[in-house]
């Protein structure tokens, strides 16, 4: 005979059994102290709509914080003969459940034990309170977890551990505290977004990842454990950064935040791809690197004055280096004798001497096909523009001078001197107010000479004007 599994009863016996347990747990999040109404859900036919493997609802609300949606639907099932029971029919394929223009303060119960569901999309759905046993029966199908734009505050540790096969988890613009440990060592989520969510300010993982992206938040400190291969933290005012096992990260995003050293990242054995552009107070990379195997390296707007030579000695593999936007003035061409796979060289936005830019335009980029980028030109730029990158003219500054006797001023030769020290750099000054007059003497020879070929052309225009007016007869 046929009987349907819709037993009222059964099922809130169920859940006081589940809450029961939840109250023991160290990680139990619900609040048995606040009374709840448990709403039944016996059917979708009002509200959803079914396509293939898709099904998707309309018009769900339970917006109050003591209602708890329950999913009770019937299955058929069919008693044998020999007392033994089993469901009717072929077993159902998982499918997509989706929620849209619905409301569940609290999120359901009891969802995944009557609908197989592989991919749940519950965007926007107003959720502010989420519990472990909410996955804790039937979520092992679970792959895809769609939780963004809702208003989940605080989000338990071993909230998803029914979850099981669970690989992408979005949970962008509403999170204000997180915590997440993955399901086992041999669990491997694929992608898990957590950007957008302007409280979080402190950010503790513990998974095995492909994928991870905290963009535009407010991270202040990233403690990542476990292996995470794909990292993205743009947008933050992050200051400390943890990767106690970084063997498996390969590429790091760091665009934007407050970073004052990389000690953390200073032996990371697979790291291919590492940006941590605009991070003015960065500065020294740390010294022993250790990235074999890094492939692009970006610095632009990092605070850096000198070139990390002893970082590049280990980076034999390295294609694209983007030093753009710092205060550079050398770079000795033939420091780079390591870095034989080097096609992007990306050097615009400092502040080059134009006798060393000389040098590492010929000898490195251009003697070698090296791809570059240009300086934005400038009329009122004082200096000039080698191959459309902008230097000054000065000599090259010695340890121990100061950065001051590079500019000219003609108070100095005024001043007195009272030191050999400053007899040296005065004649530093001098020599080097050679070199800048003796450029735009060079300077002005060409425009003479250009001036001079121009008359020259003019003049000879001249002669074949006046030749060819005096053969021309008008008659009237």
């Amino acid at each position: 005979m046929y009987v349907r599994n819709c037993l009222p009863f059964l099922w809130s016996c169920l859940l006081i059994s589940l809450r029961a347990t939840a109250s023991g747990d160290e990680d139990a999040d619900a609040d048995v102290d606040t009374p709840s109404r448990i709403v039944l859900v016996s059917s979708l036919e009002d509200h959803c709509q079914t396509e293939g493997k898709v099904t998707s609802c309309r018009g769900f609300e339970f917006a109050g914080e003591d209602e708890k949606a329950t999913f009770d639907l019937p299955t058929e099932v069919r008693i044998a003969e020999d007392g033994t029971t089993y469901e009717v029919g072929d077993e159902e394929h998982s499918r997509t459940l989706i929620f849209e223009n619905c409301t569940f303060t609290n999120f359901p119960l009891r969802l995944f034990y009557t609908l197989e569901v592989s991919e749940l999309d519950m965007r926007g759905c107003g959720i502010r309170f989420i519990y472990w046993e909410n996955f804790s029966i039937g979520a092992d199908k679970l792959v895809i977890l769609l939780l963004s734009d809702n208003q989940i505050e605080v989000l338990p540790t071993k909230t998803f551990r029914g979850a099981g096969n669970l690989e992408f988890l979005f949970l962008n613009r509403e999170v204000g505290e997180y915590a997440f440990r993955s399901q086992g060592r041999h669990h491997q989520m694929q992608y898990v977004d957590l950007s957008h969510n302007p409280e979080l300010v402190v950010l503790l993982l513990n998974i095995n990842a492909t994928n991870l992206t905290v963009r535009n938040c407010s991270l202040d400190r990233v403690n990542l454990y476990g292996s995470v291969t794909n990292v993205d933290l743009s947008d933050n005012r992050v200051r400390e950064l943890y990767f106690p096992a970084s063997e498996a990260l390969e590429h790091l995003v760091l665009r934007n935040n407050s970073l004052i050293q990389l000690a953390s990242l200073s032996r990371v054995p697979r790291l291919r791809h590492l940006d941590v552009a605009d991070n003015p107070r960065l500065g020294q990379l740390p010294e022993g690197w250790r990235t074999p195997h890094l492939e692009m390296l970006v610095l632009r707007n990092t605070g850096q004055v000198e070139l990390p030579l002893e970082a590049l000695q280990g980076m034999q593999n390295l294609q694209k280096l983007d030093i753009s936007g710092n205060n550079l003035t050398e770079i000795d061409p033939s420091a780079f004798p390591t870095l034989t796979q080097l096609t992007h060289f990306y050097i615009h936005g400092n502040n080059w001497n134009c006798f060393s830019l000389r040098n590492i335009m010929d000898v490195l980029i251009r003697a070698n096909g090296i791809a570059y980028t240009v300086d934005n030109y400038d009329p009122d730029f004082p200096g000039e523009y080698f191959h459309g990158i902008a230097c000054m003219y000065r000599l090259p500054e010695k340890e121990g001078v100061d950065s001051s006797s590079s500019e000219i001023s003609a108070s100095v030769e005024s001043s007195p001197i009272t030191s050999n020290s400053d007899s040296r750099e005065v004649d530093k000054l001098r020599e080097e107010l050679r070199a800048v007059v003796k450029h735009f003497e060079s300077k002005f020879d060409l425009m003479f000479n250009k001036l001079a070929q121009m008359n020259e052309q003019i003049q000879a225009f001249e002669v074949l004007n006046k030749t060819v007016w005096s053969q021309v007869t008008l008659s009237v």
